[in-house]
């Protein structure tokens, strides 16, 4: 019987510890796609909407793809929705050198994504969405593309 309760134990504690990773496959399969820049925030400035015209970013796999104008920057992304608030890490590429990290947070409502980092990598991570001024955080909103 000790046995078997062991066991019962030794499953349900691997099924729990896998659990977050079935969580962020999940919510990152959620994220595909192409989104519309619609709101953008930087030290408690709010960017002017016509600046924000024609931005879009996609994220194809693990891949965080922002297009501005002519220029397309790529990032890899990880995500924890686990946390409180949700983790963001996007790994910023830097020449021969190892990406540079920028830790951030999200909020995902239907189809209206909001994420908040600081402007230059390997910062704290942000505690809450929004930014003030003087603490180098940015809050971007993306919303959905229609197909």
């Amino acid at each position: 019987m000790k046995v078997k309760a062991i066991l019962v134990l030794v499953v349900a504690l691997c099924v729990a510890a896998d659990k977050p990773k079935v969580d962020a496959k999940k919510e990152l399969k959620s994220l595909q796609g192409t989104w519309e820049m619609v709101g953008l925030e930087v030290n408690g400035e709010t960017v002017p909407e016509k600046k924000l015209a024609g931005t879009t970013m996609t994220i194809r796999g693990d891949k965080y793809i922002v297009k501005v104008k002519d220029t397309t920057h790529e990032t890899r992304l990880e995500i924890d929705p686990t946390k409180d608030p949700k983790a963001i890490d996007m790994y910023f590429p830097n020449g021969t050198e190892l990406p540079k990290l920028s830790k951030g947070i999200y909020e995902l409502d239907g189809d209206t994504l909001k994420v908040c980092r600081h402007q230059t990598p390997g910062e704290d991570r942000p505690t809450q969405i929004g930014s003030s001024p003087n603490t180098n955080l940015f809050v971007v909103t993306w919303k959905r593309k229609k197909k």
